[in-house]
């Protein structure tokens, strides 16, 4: 964010909590490239598709999710700490997390278990636990990336640009990819 001044100087103070983590919500979905499958994945029109499609719906992907998912468990987590008088720690956040994918993925699991029959069981409770694990592994480095910001900014310590992590992940995600290629 900017703030401008009464002189018209613009003082540059760091990235907003959800702007950061949707930066790296956005990190976390390409990570998952690999893995996507349908009309993303297809070689004859994949370069179209994503510059045309895949952009726009990352960015809306990785805003729904901060809004509706990460900064409520922030949120939550710092609320705990604050009632517990222990402060906004960082495990606060982790256990918000574990118990947010817990809410969002296992207890859905747990219904259509129940009304599965026995053979559909085993098959829902692996799905649902894949769900959680992919919910959990692309939430937790943002959810923790906002409690950071937040602790900074109220610290009064610089904040990194949202440039800054599109940067350093998308290099990470170039090195990742690099080393796939040469062990595959």
């Amino acid at each position: 964010m900017t703030r401008l001044d009464g002189a018209g100087a613009a003082e540059r103070t760091g990235s907003a909590p959800s702007s950061v983590s949707m930066a790296v919500l956005c990190v976390a979905f390409l990570a998952s490239g690999p893995l996507w499958s349908g009309p993303l994945a297809g070689p004859e029109q994949s370069t179209a598709v994503l510059l045309v499609v895949g952009a726009p719906l990352l960015w809306a992907l990785s805003a729904l999710v901060t809004v509706v998912y990460v900064l409520p468990l922030v949120v939550v987590a710092h609320w705990f700490g604050r009632c517990r008088r222990r402060g906004e720690r960082r495990r606060y956040v982790v256990a918000a997390t574990l118990l947010g994918v817990l809410a969002t993925a296992g207890l859905p699991t747990l219904v259509l278990s129940v009304r599965a029959e026995a053979d559909e069981w085993s098959r829902l409770a692996a799905h649902g636990a894949l769900v959680a694990a992919v919910l959990w592994t692309a939430t937790a480095p943002a959810a923790l990336a906002v409690d950071h910001v937040l602790l900074r900014e109220r610290a009064g310590r610089p904040v990194r640009a949202v440039a800054d992590v599109l940067l350093r992940g998308t290099l990470g995600l170039c090195v990742e990819y690099v080393g796939w290629l040469g062990l595959g």
